[in-house]
This record gives structure tokens, sequence and C-alpha cells, in this order.
């Protein structure tokens, strides 16, 4: 079902950039209509919890896990993108991007087994995203301010815990917690855009960006914690800056 809606999106979108692009041959003929523009920068954690909290039992000892964000658990990580944009006006663009982030994770305390300290280390999360946008300049050339809207989809790799009780010497290794998800994302942003040249700029910019809950792995299943990996959706902020050559 969600891949039916998603090809559906996909269709939308590629007949809204077609009209689009058809719709302003004036301009296309006159100027230097197409752009590709790559990024780097950061990704931050905005909103979201990378787990809930609850209460449950593990090895038969009663267990409390409390919740932490994703800033908690993965903090900022390395982000990149390249976009292919095309010149509807002389102030608008349309724009497919696709972008990868990286996110580490450190080891750190989630609750307590028994009264006993309980931690966990989860696997990177590593997401791959495309998405179709319209960006709106402001003010002429060279230094132009600008606004973006996007919608896309995000395809995020499989996340496995290590749980261990220091204390009690207890390691449970790779607890499933959330498998391969492609989900739905949308966000906005804006930035400033200087020209160096006719064919050369530099930019940078944000956006915030939301992506939808992640599929569950219920590696928890029977503890009575399977539950706290129900509500996974997320808000995050890239921070870039980068290059565009028109052509």
């Amino acid at each position: 079902m969600f891949i039916t809606r998603q090809a559906r999106s996909t269709s939308l979108a590629a007949l809204t950039l077609s009209a689009l692009v058809w719709a302003s041959p004036a301009y296309a003929q006159s100027e230097k209509p197409w752009s590709v523009s790559f990024d780097l920068g950061t990704q931050l954690a905005v909103a979201g919890d990378a787990h809930g909290g609850g209460n449950g039992t593990v090895l038969g000892l009663a267990t409390n896990v409390t919740a932490k964000s994703y800033g908690d658990v993965f903090g900022s990580g390395f982000y990149w993108q390249a976009s292919l944009g095309y010149a509807v006006r002389p102030n608008a663009e349309v724009r497919v991007t696709a972008g990868f982030t990286g996110n580490g994770a450190d080891r750190l305390q989630v609750g307590t087994v028994a009264g006993l300290q309980l931690n966990a280390e989860f696997q990177d999360y590593q997401a791959f995203g495309m998405d179709v946008g319209y960006r709106q300049y402001f003010g002429s050339r060279p230094l132009r301010p600008f606004v973006a809207a996007t919608v896309g989809f995000t395809r995020v790799e499989a996340i496995d815990a290590t749980l261990t009780v220091p204390a009690a010497g207890v390691t449970l290794s790779d607890v499933p917690f959330y498998a391969d998800s492609t989900v739905p994302s949308f966000g906005i942003g804006g930035g400033v855009q200087m020209d160096l040249s006719e064919t050369f700029a530099i930019q940078a910019g944000a956006d915030l960006r939301w992506h939808g809950g992640l599929e569950q792995n219920e590696g928890l299943s029977g503890t009575g914690l399977q539950g706290i990996n129900d509500d996974s959706a997320r808000w995050a902020l890239p921070i870039t800056a980068g290059v565009t050559v028109r052509f």
C-alpha cells in the first residue's frame, strides 16, 4: 500500500515538474535554466524520540527504560546532498534532490534492570532521501535570499542495539530494534545564494525536515517493552553550504 502511494506521489511530482518546464519556454531559450548543486554540512536532531520509555521484564528481572531523543542517542551527523534544478522563472526553480546522512551513536544509559544500570549502544543512523521541491528567490543578483519547500521519501537502514548490564556482566548483542524503513518526508527551508559569475554560485542554507516513523523490529517482544519504538517520527535540521553550476 505504501509503495503504491509513493509511486502515485512520485508520478504526480514528475508531472508537475514537466508542466512547469514546458510552461516557461521563453525563459529557457534566453538564459541558463539548468543548474547542478552540491552541498555538505551537518544534520541536527530537533525533535522526536529514538525510543520511548516503559516498564517490563528482561531475563526475569524488573526493567525500566527511559525515553531518549534522537539527539541523545545519535547527536549530529555528516550530511551531503546533490540537486538538479530547472528555472521556471528568473527567480524560481523546481529542484530534485538526493541526500545522505550518517549519524554515529555512543553507548549511553537507557534505564535499569533490577536497579542496576542498563546501557545501550545503537548502530549508526544512516539514511538516504530523495525529494522534489520548489525554491523561490528574492531580490536581484548577485546576492539572493531564498525559501523552499520539498516533499519526498527517506530510506533508513536497519538499526540494532547491544544492551548491557555491566554490574551483572550481562550482554545482549544485536537486538533487532528498527527494520529497513522507507518513510515519507517533507521540509521547508531557506538560505542565501551569491553569484560569482554567470555560471557559478555559492550558497548556504538550512532545512527543517520531518521524517515518518520507522518500521519496528520486535527484538524486545515478550518483555513488555516492545512498545518503546512505536513512535519514531522525527524533525531534523540539515545545515549546509555548497556550490551551484548553471548551464
